[in-house]
């Protein structure tokens, strides 16, 4: 009888629901432009460079500036890209739990989050540094 005054209204966490669906946009648009923009880098060789351009890819012992940097900054993007996307995927789930008032994995989220975006500083790292060395 102590808590009669009391009110359990069954409202959602409306910040933890703002934190995952910004999460999840984010991540989505960061990456689709990273896949897209790696799409990119490989038309334009194969427009300026021809079929010698994937040759190169293929031949890894006479590699040119243009396909060590598509390569490597190619492949951690996309990696990144992955994680990104991975990112998005669990973000909506959490969405979703928090409706059912389960617990959130705010923290894996955000590891990932994070991961992805370490990934796409060690990407455009790698190609300043294969550029100018």
């Amino acid at each position: 009888m102590d808590n009669d005054w009391q009110i359990d209204l069954d409202i959602p966490d409306i910040g933890t629901m703002i934190t995952l669906m910004s999460t999840a946009i984010c991540s989505a648009i960061i990456g689709a432009a990273e896949i897209s923009y790696t799409m990119m880098w490989i038309t334009s060789a194969y427009e300026r460079h021809g079929k010698d351009f994937f040759i190169d890819l293929i031949n890894a012992q006479s590699l040119t500036w243009t396909a060590e940097f598509v390569i490597v900054a190619g492949s951690l993007i996309l990696c990144s890209a992955i994680i990104f996307l991975l990112t998005t995927t669990i973000a909506l789930i959490d969405l979703n739990r928090v409706k059912n008032n389960k617990k959130n994995r705010i923290r894996i989220i955000f590891v990932l989050f994070f991961i992805g975006l370490a990934l796409l500083f060690m990407a455009l790292v790698s190609g300043l540094l294969l550029r100018y060395i």
